[in-house]
C-alpha cells in the first residue's frame, strides 16, 4: 500500500476520532488506554495524549472504576461484546446523565484478544423523551379512567333524575288536587302547609331539571335548536315576570335596550334559561331597597347582556369558583333556597355552546355584575319580525337558505362625500340585484328572494331560500363584480363595503343533531378597500396597562385591529372601565402606540378538566385612537394580509 494512501486512511480515522461527539477509546489487555478521541479527553478536561497509559482507576472513583473494569474483563475473557448498555453516570462537572456504552473485543492477527474498543454515547435526551412517553401513556390511561368514571356518574345522575321525575309529578299533582279542594274542603292552616309542599316540590323539580341538563351537557347529548331571534324581544318576554318579582322585594329593576333590533341565531329556550338564572339570582341575593339593571349592549359583531345588582356580592375567595359545579359561595349561608349550585355552571356551558363568553365581577357587600356575550350577525339586524318569523318557519321545514348582506361601513361619513343620494344608490343596487338573480337563473316559482333595504343605515339584506351553495356563491361573486363596476362608473372613491354571506342547511338545524353556530357557513366579501373594517392580526408582544392608583401591569397580546386589542391579563378588569395602554410592534420597537381603551368583554381562561387558570382573556376597544397610530396598525394589517 502506497504511503500516501496509508496516510489518507489514517487521516480518515483521525477525523472520525476527533469530530464524532461520542466517546471512543481503545484499551489494552491490562485496561490501559492506547488511544482516545477528542470527545473523551474533553469530557475529562485533558488532552488525548494525557490519557495514554492510564486506567479507569486513575480517572474515576474506585466504585465506578471497579464496575467498568469488570465489564472490560468480561468482554476480553469471553470474546462477547456488550451492546448498548444503558446506565446512569456523573460527568466530571458533576452533572448526572444517562449513557449508552458498547464494548467489543479487539483481536490480533492470530485471533487472540489483545484489548477492546469502547464507544459511549450521551442518551440523556432519549431517556427524557422515553420518560415523557411513559408519563403520557400513564396520563392517557388516567384520563380514560376519569372520562369513564365521569360518564358513569353522568349516566347515573341522568337515570336517577328521570326516575325521580315521574313520582314527583304524581306527588305534585295529588297535592294540587287537595290544595284546590277537588276532594273536599280544607282550612286555611292546611292550605298553608300544602302551599309549602307545592313550593318545595317545584324546587325539587328545578333541581332535577338542572341535574338532567348537566348530565346531558357532560355526555354531549344536549340538543340545541336554533332560530333567528331578536334578543331584545326575548328579554321583553320575561320582563313583566321579573318586574313583579322585584317589586315584591322592594327592588328597583331597570331594563336598558338598544334602539335597534339585535338579531342572533340562538336556542331561544336555552338563552332564556340563562337569563332567568342570572336575573333570579340577582333578585334573590339583593336585599330590600336594592337596585338591579339588566342591559343589552351592541359590541360590533357581538351583543353583550349584563345583569348588575347592588346585592350582597361575592367574596374574592369564592369568585374564581362561582361557575363550578355544585359551587356554593360561603357568604350566602343566610339566603333561603339557594339551590345546589348548578345554575351558573349550566349557564356557562350553554353560553359556551353558543360560542359566547360569560364572566362575573363582584365585591362582597357591594354587588355583582354578570355579563355574557353572543355572536351577533349584525348584517341581519334590520330584519323585522315578519321576516324573522318567515325565516324561522323555513328553517323548521328544512329549507336550505343563504343570507347575503351588503353593509356600507361608516355610512354617515360616506354620505357626506357621496355625489349621489342614498335613496338613488340603493334603488340602483336593487336593480343590480334583479339583474344578477336573473343571470344566475335563481328566481322561479319555488325560489322567491326576499330583500330588505335600510338606506340610512347603509344596509341591504337579501335572503335566498332554497339556493344551492353554488348558486349563492355565483350570486355573491356577480354582485361584488357589478357593484364595483357601478361605483367605478359613478366615480365614487374610497367606498368601504362588506358583502357577507351566511348560509345554513337542514342538517345544521336538525333537531337530532343540535350542531352549534360554528357549523354555519359564513362568508365575507369585501368591496373597495378589500379589507374588513376591523380585520384582526394575531401577534405577540408585551402591553403596558395603566391601572388606577398609578399601577402598571404587563400583559401579553393575542391580536390587534383598528378597533381594539385582545390580551391576556392576571388582573380582573371592570367591564366598561376606561384605561390607558401602550405597546410596540416587535419589528418597530422605536414607535410606541399609546391609546385609551374601554373594557368590552372578559373571558376566564380554563385549563384541562375545566379548571380555571389565574388569567383572563380581555377585549379592549380603542377610544378615539389617534390617526398616526391607526395608520401604523393599518399598515401592519395590510402587510400581513
Amino acid at each position: 500500500m502506497a504511503f500516501k494512501e496509508l496516510k489518507d486512511k489514517y487521516q480518515l480515522l483521525r477525523d472520525l476520532m476527533d469530530f464524532i461527539p461520542d466517546v471512543i477509546y481503545f484499551k489494552d489487555k491490562k485496561g490501559r488506554f492506547i488511544m482516545v478521541n477528542q470527545a473523551h479527553a474533553k469530557g475529562l478536561g485533558v488532552k488525548p495524549e494525557a490519557l495514554v497509559g492510564k486506567t479507569d482507576f486513575d480517572l474515576f472513583s474506585k466504585k465506578r472504576a471497579m464496575k467498568m473494569t469488570q465489564d472490560d474483563a468480561r468482554v476480553m475473557n469471553t470474546g462477547k461484546p456488550i451492546i448498548d448498555k444503558v446506565e446512569r453516570a456523573t460527568r466530571p462537572d458533576g452533572v448526572d446523565n444517562y449513557v449508552s456504552t458498547t464494548k467489543i473485543p479487539r483481536y490480533d492477527e492470530t485471533g487472540k484478544v489483545i484489548g477492546l474498543i469502547g464507544i459511549t454515547r450521551d442518551i440523556t435526551r432519549r431517556m427524557q423523551f422515553e420518560r415523557l412517553r411513559k408519563d403520557k401513556i400513564s396520563i392517557e390511561k388516567k384520563l380514560e379512567a376519569l372520562e369513564e368514571l365521569s360518564a358513569m356518574k353522568s349516566e347515573f345522575i341522568s337515570t336517577v333524575s328521570h326516575e325521580l321525575r315521574t313520582p314527583l309529578a304524581v306527588i305534585k299533582q295529588l297535592v294540587t288536587v287537595v290544595f284546590n279542594e277537588v276532594v273536599g274542603q280544607i282550612n286555611h292552616k292546611q292550605k298553608e302547609v300544602l302551599q309549602k309542599a307545592l313550593d318545595n316540590a317545584e324546587r325539587l323539580r328545578k333541581i332535577i331539571d338542572d341535574l338532567l341538563d348537566i348530565s346531558r351537557i357532560e355526555r354531549n347529548t344536549l340538543k340545541l335548536h336554533y332560530s333567528l331571534v331578536d334578543i331584545v324581544d326575548l328579554m321583553k318576554d320575561s320582563e313583566g315576570f321579573f318586574m313583579k318579582l322585584a317589586e315584591e322585594k322592594n327592588i328597583r329593576l331597570k331594563y336598558v335596550y338598544p334602539d335597534e333590533p339585535v338579531n342572533v341565531f340562538i336556542d331561544a329556550d336555552r338563552i332564556r334559561q340563562v337569563i332567568f338564572n342570572l336575573i333570579s339570582n340577582a333578585i334573590k341575593f339583593t336585599m330590600d331597597g336594592g337596585k338591579i339593571k339588566v342591559e343589552v349592549r351592541i359590541l360590533e359583531a357581538k351583543v353583550r347582556i349584563g345583569v348588575i345588582d347592588t346585592g350582597i356580592g361575592i367574596s374574592k375567595a369564592d369568585l374564581p369558583l362561582i361557575f363550578n359545579k355544585f359551587a356554593q359561595a360561603s357568604n350566602l349561608s343566610g339566603v333561603e333556597n339557594k339551590g345546589i349550585g348548578l345554575g351558573l355552571s349550566i349557564s356557562k356551558k350553554l353560553i359556551e355552546r353558543h360560542k359566547g363568553e360569560i364572566w362575573v365581577e363582584s365585591k362582597a357587600g357591594v354587588g355583582s355584575k354578570f355579563y355574557f356575550t353572543l355572536r351577533r350577525f349584525y348584517t341581519l339586524d334590520m330584519l323585522g319580525k315578519s321576516i324573522r318569523d318567515k325565516v324561522s318557519r323555513l328553517m323548521k321545514s328544512g329549507v336550505s337558505m343563504h343570507f347575503v348582506s351588503l353593509l356600507i361601513l361608516n355610512c354617515s361619513e360616506f354620505r357626506k362625500r357621496m355625489k349621489i343620494g342614498l335613496e338613488p344608490l340603493f334603488k340602483d343596487l336593487h336593480t343590480i340585484l334583479d339583474i344578477v338573480l336573473k343571470n344566475a337563473k335563481y328566481e322561479d316559482a319555488n325560489k322567491q328572494a326576499m330583500s330588505v333595504i335600510n338606506p340610512n343605515a347603509g344596509k341591504f339584506s337579501i335572503i335566498l331560500p332554497g339556493a344551492s351553495n353554488r348558486q349563492a356563491s355565483n350570486i355573491s361573486g356577480m354582485l361584488k363584480y357589478k357593484i364595483k363596476q357601478y361605483f367605478a362608473s359613478n366615480k365614487v372613491e374610497d367606498v368601504f363595503i362588506t358583502l357577507g354571506s351566511l348560509s345554513y342547511s337542514q342538517k345544521v338545524f336538525s333537531q337530532d343533531d343540535g350542531f352549534s353556530p360554528s357549523r354555519f357557513s359564513i362568508k365575507e366579501i369585501y368591496i373597495g378597500s378589500e379589507m374588513r373594517r376591523f380585520k384582526r392580526l394575531s401577534f405577540k408582544t408585551n402591553i403596558k396597562i395603566f391601572l388606577p392608583a398609578e399601577k402598571v401591569e404587563l400583559s401579553e397580546s393575542v391580536d390587534v385591529s383598528e378597533g381594539g386589542i385582545c390580551l391576556v391579563i392576571k388582573h380582573l378588569l371592570k367591564t366598561d372601565s376606561q384605561l390607558k395602554v401602550s405597546f410596540v410592534f416587535p419589528e418597530n420597537k422605536e414607535f410606541t402606540i399609546a391609546a385609551r381603551v374601554r373594557v368590552a368583554w372578559i373571558k376566564k381562561i380554563e385549563l384541562l378538566f375545566g379548571e380555571d387558570a389565574d388569567k383572563y382573556k380581555v377585549g379592549l376597544e380603542f377610544i378615539n385612537l389617534e390617526n398616526k397610530y391607526r395608520k401604523v396598525i393599518r399598515r401592519r394589517l395590510m402587510s400581513k394580509s
